[in-house]
């Protein structure tokens, strides 16, 4: 067995130490979250809104009014927030709590699943949430101050109505009160 000159040891066991004692390079998530709070956090009320409407009177307003909307994001099965921008689905508490919608949204493959999305496209709107361009913001909803699926939100912006039909409800939001 060969052995190792000492001052060779002794180099070794020294990097081995200062290796531990670094302060370890902050964690991708961490800077994703302070990414995404800097980004969203002038979009935050101060506190929720009085005058707030239910997703299901939004659904009745028409193209360009300025509404202030209280929902509940859907299960996490549904995929209720985009990944890639300030995005995502709301739906009124009381539609959520319904049988047959509970039912229905608790399907394996929600996210892509036909009578899922007849469901989101009938009883929920979409929300984006944009700069002072008019641009979705680039990050996440999702983990912003905890939010995640199945939570109440609450977000002031412009009704606009999409589709052949102009049944689709999206609100082009710059405020929001997560909770």
């Amino acid at each position: 067995m060969k052995w190792l000159p000492i001052p060779i040891l002794v180099v070794v066991a020294g990097l081995a130490g200062c290796a531990d004692s670094r302060t370890p390079p902050p964690a991708p998530q961490a800077a994703a979250e302070s990414s995404q709070s800097s980004i969203l956090d002038p979009l935050v009320l101060q506190q929720k809104p009085d005058n707030a409407i239910s997703v299901r009177d939004a659904l009745k307003r028409k193209e360009g009014e300025t509404v202030v909307v209280t929902g509940r994001t859907p299960p996490g099965n549904v995929k209720p927030f985009n990944t890639g921008v300030a995005a995502f689905v709301l739906m009124a508490p009381e539609d959520l709590a319904q049988e047959d919608i509970k039912e229905e949204l608790e399907c394996e493959d929600a996210a892509t699943c036909p009578s899922c999305k007849k469901l989101l496209d009938q009883f929920a709107v979409r929300v984006e949430l944009v700069d002072e361009s008019g641009a979705v913001l680039p990050t996440s909803a999702e983990g912003f101050r905890g939010l995640k699926p199945g939570d109440p939100v609450t977000v002031e912006g412009e009704v606009k109505r999409d589709g052949k039909d102009k049944k689709t409800v999206r609100i082009v939001a710059r405020k929001l009160y997560p909770g």
